[in-house]
């Protein structure tokens, strides 16, 4: 009896202990979230924004559980001569996340340029990071005539790779994983582990406890996988590729697959730098969209992989 009694106390504890990793950590109202930005009404749903500077315009795409954070280092540099609009994508960081919408990324590309309208702007340059790469793709193939040129900072491919079907039942599955692997998967995306503190892994993990993030989040991966490959050949805009040397986050052959789609592109390597390579090497990161935005061919030459990182201190 009281072996009996144990087990079914073990298996309480259990239990409770699941339960507790599987519950969403969502306890943020939307419109209370005191976001940095300014939030403005896109058809419908509130999309979040910081908008600095003066001169061309350029957009800033994040990617998947980023948001404005992302381009902090980015923004102000830019700003010196750019109007610069760092955006939080539909569901993510501070903007709204309406249920039962379209989360896909070519809808979350004519937000975007819907956007630019709210804005008046009609032509810019588009740089993503990570999925929001994929972002910039879709707004310079869709409205070719709108994208002055096109930054891909450690972008995924824009093509589609098979994954497992999306079910209702994975959600509790991504709190659970993002729980027990979300720290160790945050070191990863650095070169410098030291890079990856406590601050930094909170001003990232903030936006996530806003109430509709898990279900926004499901939704863009269940409606991803019905999106069709870009379309590169639609994509008119000069294309500077930025990839990180210690990249370990996106799927190996990437960036292949990203110079045969952009065989003229600019193709830039941030050396000691891993995924998140705008937060680990500001400097050099800058230095490679500043030139290639002001059009510098000379000193960002196609088909040529240029190291301007700076050793560790």
């Amino acid at each position: 009896m009281r072996k009996a009694i144990t087990a079914v106390r073990g298996a309480v504890v259990a239990a409770l202990r699941l339960r507790w990793l599987i519950r969403p950590r969502e306890d943020i109202d939307w419109r209370s979230a005191n976001p940095p930005g300014q939030i403005v009404d896109v058809d419908g749903v509130g999309i979040h924004y910081i908008e600095r500077g003066r001169g061309p315009s350029v957009f800033l795409l994040h990617g998947f559980g980023g948001h404005t954070y992302t381009f902090r280092y980015l923004i102000p540099e830019l700003a010196r001569d750019h109007r610069v609009v760092a955006v939080d994508l539909k569901g993510f960081g501070y903007s709204e996340r309406p249920k039962k919408s379209d989360y896909s990324l070519g809808e979350q590309a004519r937000l975007v340029v819907r956007l630019m309208d709210e804005l008046g702007i009609d032509r810019a340059s588009v740089a993503g990071h990570s999925l929001g790469g994929e972002v910039a793709l879709r707004i310079a193939a869709g409205w070719p005539e709108r994208v002055e040129r096109v930054v891909l900072a450690a972008s995924v491919s824009g093509d589609r790779i098979p994954t497992l079907p999306v079910t209702p039942l994975i959600k509790p599955l991504m709190w659970l994983f993002g729980r027990l692997f979300g720290r160790r998967l945050f070191r990863r995306m650095f070169y410098d582990k030291r890079k990856a503190t406590r601050e930094v892994l909170d001003a990232y993990r903030r936006p996530l406890r806003i109430k509709g993030t898990g279900d926004a989040v499901y939704q863009l991966l269940r409606d991803g996988r019905r999106e069709k490959p870009v379309d590169s050949t639609r994509i008119t805009a000069p294309v500077l590729i930025l990839w990180a040397a210690a990249e370990r986050i996106l799927p190996w052959g990437t960036l292949g697959r990203l110079r045969r789609r952009f065989p003229r592109a600019a193709v830039v390597t941030i050396d000691r730098a891993g995924h998140l390579l705008l937060e680990e090497q500001p400097e050099a990161s800058n230095a490679a969209i500043r030139r290639f935005l002001a059009g510098d061919p000379a000193r960002v030459a196609p088909r040529e992989v240029v190291d301007i990182g700076k050793p560790a201190s």
